[in-house]
């Protein structure tokens, strides 16, 4: 992907991961799934995020209904892999191999993981 991904908070980071589970969701859905609540509030606050999220490219909304619905423009696993370039290259000078090596150095792998890292290697290959 030749295009750099705006930065996103936690926040929007969390509405982004509920309309990757639901697929699309009103202001309300989303706010209750946030805040485990619907309130003027929250409702404000989802609105605005949603507001700066489809500014920043993320979002699009089908304003066909009373209920506006919104949707993520970018899945999940492509917004991921961006994150984990921008990380390369912050830290590893665009390398990934050393920063793959540093999360297998930190992380405690179970067997069956382990086991599906050399098959997706392997298949590299």
């Amino acid at each position: 992907m030749a295009k750099k991904f705006t930065a996103v908070t936690e926040t929007e980071l969390s509405i982004l991961t509920v309309l990757w589970d639901k697929g699309s969701a009103t202001v309300r859905e989303i706010a209750e799934a946030i805040y485990r609540k619907h309130s003027p509030s929250a409702h404000a606050t989802v609105k605005s995020l949603l507001e700066r999220l489809a500014a920043k490219g993320y979002v699009a909304s089908d304003r066909a209904d009373f209920a506006h619905h919104y949707r993520a423009k970018i899945d999940r696993q492509d917004f991921v892999g961006e994150q984990l370039r921008q990380l390369a290259e912050q830290h590893f000078g665009g390398s990934v191999t050393p920063m793959l090596l540093a999360l297998v150095d930190q992380a405690r792998l179970r067997k069956s993981v382990r086991d599906e890292i050399r098959k997706k290697i392997e298949d590299l290959e």
